[in-house]
């Protein structure tokens, strides 16, 4: 069996290269990563505003022969000059556009995934006007149908022209039970000129410093590479839900001698692997016991699920994760990411096109989809699986999204629940609890 089929490649070329097109955003999905002036900002993060991020709260509802639309407004300051300028939308009931200051910026069809729009050609000095134009829950929409309600929290975001675009990274155990943290972040450059840039990174516990350098960056006309770097973790630093350790990237972008973004990102490093149908986090073979929560579920109340017995976690399908995979990482417990897509109400068909599921003309919007829910969970310590999301039928779209993925990530088990017993659902110790009262 062939990991990664002609469609699989050629939708993963397309996502990664950030291509845009008439259904999506036109930045590559990635971790939601925020970018400060100051070590000292990055470091005292309250998920606010600050130099470089403006939350957009005030939004303006309206009702036009386009649909639902909501109307806000932000400034563009003079610190923003020479940089990149993304608007960052953390999800939407369903597909919306979006415009800024009268012009097009891009729609996505997919609006349960943050999406982001670089919106830098579009803006001006001063006051600018943005308008998200929401999808008619009528028309059909063949993966997930809901009300059209904006929701989610959305910011417009500054980075400088070469920027830490996404962060990564697998950790596996050593002989002597420590963990080996190999990262990957990635280095964009929106330049039309050649490009060099130094990143500085630090993993540390607290004062504890467990790896400290720099790597030194050159890029081409709007290139992309990857920064590495390898660090060994002590056994007892290493993520569980038994000890929900969170060590901090500090990571420095210099350009031309000077800081021009700082960031401090949580991360849990623990080894995950599946062979033989068996789960295992840190060499320890896992059973699961996963219960279906909403979005806004509380770190205190995850906390006490897992004293309860419950050890696993999922939303339901196409539901937008926002801050559930952090909340996961900080209250120890597991977490299963699930595909935006349901097509429960599309009949059992196996017939090709009889279910949507089976509708070749939908493959690319699957493995899009696939594609979004990895980059947002892949980096968070709590996500040990992935689901490629629901339905009545199996069929060609849940195996290539099933397909894809083991591509891009071996290490975790995808579930397809629909499949049964058939090779398009990992089977392991996995059990599925009532929603709690």
């Amino acid at each position: 069996m062939k990991l990664k089929s002609a469609a699989a490649a050629m939708i993963l070329a397309a996502v990664v290269a950030g291509t845009a097109s008439a259904q999506r955003a036109s930045e590559a999905p990635r971790r939601a990563l925020r970018p400060y002036a100051s070590v000292g900002e990055a470091e005292s993060d309250a998920g606010g505003a600050s130099r470089y991020i403006v939350p957009l709260t005030e939004w303006k509802r309206s009702e036009t022969d386009e649909g639902t639309s909501f109307s806000s407004e932000f400034v563009y300051p003079a610190a923003w000059l020479n940089r990149q300028v993304l608007f960052r939308v953390g999800s939407a009931s369903g597909g919306y556009s979006l415009e800024v200051n009268g012009r097009n910026a891009g729609r996505v069809s997919n609006g349960a995934a943050a999406a982001e729009f670089n919106i830098t050609k579009l803006c001006e000095s001063g006051l600018n006007s943005v308008r998200m134009v929401m999808d008619d829950p009528e028309s059909g929409e063949p993966l997930l149908r809901a009300d059209a309600v904006w929701k989610g929290r959305t910011e417009v975001i500054s980075q400088p022209t070469v920027r830490i675009r996404d962060i990564d990274g697998r950790t596996t155990l050593n002989d002597s039970g420590d963990g080996v943290f190999e990262a990957a972040i990635a280095v964009k450059t929106d330049a039309l000129n050649t490009k060099q840039a130094r990143i500085s990174y630090e993993l540390a516990d607290g004062d504890r410093v467990l790896a400290t350098g720099y790597r030194d960056v050159t890029l081409g006309m709007r290139g992309e590479d990857t920064v590495r770097f390898v660090a060994v973790v002590p056994a007892e630093l290493l993520w569980s839900v038994e000890s929900p350790t969170l060590l901090t990237l500090r990571l420095r972008n210099r350009i031309e001698g000077r800081y021009l973004e700082n960031m401090a990102v949580p991360v849990g490093l623990r080894e995950v692997k599946f062979a033989d149908n068996v789960l295992t986090v840190n060499g320890v073979p896992q059973s699961l016991n996963v219960r279906t929560v909403p979005n806004s579920v509380t770190v205190e109340e995850l906390r006490q699920l897992r004293e309860e017995g419950c050890n696993a976690v999922m939303l339901k399908t196409g539901e937008a994760a926002g801050d559930f995979y952090s909340a996961c990482d900080s209250a120890g417990i597991y977490a299963i990411a699930a595909m935006a897509v349901d097509t429960s109400n599309g009949g059992r068909s196996i017939k090709r096109g009889g279910n949507a599921v089976n509708d070749p003309a939908l493959t690319p919007e699957y493995l899009t989809r696939a594609a979004e829910m990895y980059h947002e969970a892949k980096s968070h310590a709590s996500v040990i699986a992935f689901r490629a999301g629901d339905g009545a039928a199996n069929g060609i779209n849940a195996q290539e999204s099933f397909l894809w993925l083991k591509s891009v990530d071996s290490s975790r088990p995808v579930i397809y629940l629909p499949a049964g017993r058939e090779w398009n659902n990992d089977r392991f110790d996995l059990h599925l609890l009532r929603e709690k009262n």
